[in-house]
């Protein structure tokens, strides 16, 4: 009989319930941190996604061939899909479209930003900014060459 009360090489209820406890606040812990990792490449692909669209618009809009004037410059940005809003102020012209749940919005300011001296064409900045649900995902600039 007393070979059996000193044998005490197992573990008792309690003890197996606090680990049981904490291994249960350690995968709690782990769980959150994977939806968080989800939730944020998600947010990544969207801005890939609409920084890829950026480009591609800015070089469509590049890739027009325009003449001297700011205003023929304009009618040939309205050619391609884009709609001028009246209401824009001074320094740009302002364009909007929207396409595949996204909107995109062209400025383009009047004034060229780099004038060159003697054979050396204007360039006139374009900001472009890409939204859905009026909320911005990205934004690129470049510049069109007038000639």
């Amino acid at each position: 009989m007393k070979k059996l009360k000193n044998n005490e090489k197992g573990l008792t209820l309690v003890e197996i319930l606090a680990t049981l406890v904490l291994l249960g606040i350690v995968f709690v812990g782990i769980m959150t941190v994977f939806s968080q990792m989800t939730l944020f490449n998600d947010k990544t692909y969207t801005k890939l996604d609409t920084m890829n669209l950026a480009r591609q618009e800015i070089s469509e809009i590049k890739g027009v061939t325009y003449p001297k004037l700011i205003t023929e410059i304009t009618a040939a940005i309205e050619a391609t899909t884009y709609a001028e809003v009246p209401t824009a102020t001074n320094p740009y012209h302002l364009f909007t479209k929207s396409e595949d749940g996204y909107t995109y919005e062209l400025r383009l300011y009047k004034n060229p930003k780099l004038v060159g001296e003697a054979n050396i064409e204007s360039l006139y900045q374009v900001h472009l900014m890409v939204k859905k649900d009026n909320k911005l995902n990205s934004e690129t600039y470049g510049y069109i060459e007038s000639r």
